[in-house]
């Protein structure tokens, strides 16, 4: 089971909260001028028009402010960019689009986005972003993305988790499983990104008349937290990677879980962990979705790499199985590697000639910096099982994960074990192939090398061929 599962629904700070520790308000109103106008805009011009009965100079037009609209192209936010074409979209939106209010719920100077309707479709499932100057950005529903923090600081918003598949009583599919939305960014000086939205189930397992194949959504990325400028501030914790969507079919279709969504970075702190892979159960083909990967950190722990989707464990009773790969472990510049997510396993029941594919674990991350940072563990890889009476296929487990490599003087990370492989029928033909380990870290200055993972075991207990998996070589 997985270690590292998100946290669910992330606890943002207001923009109250904020304007605690924010910037004096006569600096921030002299940005506030700068920003407030359009990059490139000619400054407000007027025309002289010599008329009959006055000498008063007409204005050409009324300059329509481009940040006060909450349009369907959100301009506020560390993420905005204030294109032409997001100009233009806002210039269409004038008159038809609800004027934001400067300060509280929904400001475009300082307040916390709005989060999306239950009941929303489309581009309105996004949540609202964060104020000009800071704001958490809102969270979004229905597979939509979480608003971004404003420019200066916020949180942000975690992306709203995808929509089920939806069947009719006849067992005709009549929409998708949906992915779940990516949780948003940082404003750049302080703030927290936001988690991934999980994805979506394809629950077709009532219906065993369906023939259409089950497929869960994907989970979304966890969001960045702060960036900083000019290299000052930023840092924080970053979003987790959402959980891929499971997949069931009783009919003829086959099933394949979703994937789950990457960990966030951060330049300074924990970054985010990768989402677990999707389950998959069928009478025919399943896969089961791969782990996110753990995100990456310049100053601090790197993520975790998600499960294949607790292991991406596929069932199939008639056909062939293969269970999800475990996310990587991310990176540090200066810091710890984060661990490597376990492969998924892989089932195959009654006979037949399906094959048991499980998944490799995912390997861990490199440490960096001068600091005694051990290298990440690299996953293990997942279980091969045959249990049908006269199965013809075979069981493959899968490969352990590479350690990752130490700093300063800490160790090398060991290698994820291969996984066992079995074949329980007497009168199976199957044979049975364990996993290799995972190959060892390399150790940095006086640390201790990482260890070679150990192989699997391969067990047929009928007429096949049994055979084990071999060590990882250890580090250096």
């Amino acid at each position: 089971m997985s270690q590292h599962r998100n946290a669910g629904r992330t606890p943002r700070m207001s923009a109250r909260q904020y304007m605690t520790t924010a910037f004096g308000g006569a600096a921030m109103l002299g940005v506030g001028v700068l920003l407030a106008s359009s990059p490139g805009a000619p400054a407000p011009t007027t025309a002289a028009v010599e008329l009959a009965s006055t000498d008063l100079p007409l204005p050409l037009g009324p300059q329509e402010p481009w940040w006060l609209f909450d349009s369907a192209n959100p301009l506020i936010g560390s993420a905005a960019s204030p294109t032409t074409n997001a100009l233009a979209a806002a210039s269409r939106d004038v008159g038809t689009s609800k004027l934001r209010p400067i300060i509280g719920p929904g400001g475009w100077l300082i307040g916390d986005g709005l989060d999306a309707p239950a009941d929303c479709t489309g581009d309105a499932c996004n949540g609202g972003n964060g104020g000009l100057f800071g704001g958490s950005g809102g969270d979004g529903a229905n597979g939509g993305d979480g608003g971004n923090g404003g420019w200066f600081f916020g949180d942000g918003g975690n992306g709203g988790n995808g929509l089920n598949a939806v069947y009719d009583q006849a067992g005709t599919r009549i929409s998708a499983a949906t992915d779940g939305g990516d949780g948003g960014n940082a404003g750049r000086l302080s703030g927290r990104g936001g988690n991934g939205g999980n994805g979506g189930n394809d629950d077709g397992e009532p219906l065993a008349s369906t023939t259409t194949d089950s497929v869960g959504g994907n989970g979304g990325n966890g969001g960045n937290a702060a960036s900083g400028l000019f290299g000052l501030f930023g840092g924080g914790q970053a979003g987790n990677g959402g959980k891929g969507g499971f997949a069931t079919s009783a009919g003829e279709g086959t099933a394949t879980g979703g994937n789950g969504g990457d960990g966030g970075s951060t330049p300074n702190g924990p970054s985010g962990n990768g989402g677990d892979g999707g389950n998959a159960r069928a009478v025919f083909a399943t896969s089961g979705g791969n782990g996110g990967n753990g995100g990456s950190t310049g100053s601090g722990s790197a993520g975790n790499g998600g499960n294949g989707g607790n292991g991406g464990f596929a069932d199939s009773f008639e056909s062939d199985a293969t269970g999800g790969s475990g996310g990587n472990g991310g990176s540090a510049t200066k810091g710890a590697g984060g661990q490597g997510g376990l492969g998924g396993e892989a089932t195959v029941i009654n006979s037949g000639p399906g094959t048991a594919t499980a998944g490799n674990g995912g390997s861990g991350g490199n440490s960096g910096g001068k600091a005694d940072n051990d290298g990440g563990l690299g996953g293990d890889g997942g279980s091969a099982t045959l249990q049908g009476g006269n199965a013809t296929g075979n069981a493959k487990a899968g490969h352990g994960g590479n350690g990752g490599n130490g700093s300063g003087n800490g160790n090398g990370g060991n290698g994820g074990k291969g996984g066992p492989a079995g074949v329980a029928s007497t009168s199976s033909s199957g044979n049975a192939t364990g996993g290799n380990g995972g190959n060892g870290g390399n150790k940095a200055g006086t640390g201790t090398p990482g260890t070679g993972g150990a192989g699997g075991t391969g067990t047929a207990k009928g007429t096949g061929t049994a055979t084990n998996g071999t060590k990882g070589t250890d580090g250096t």
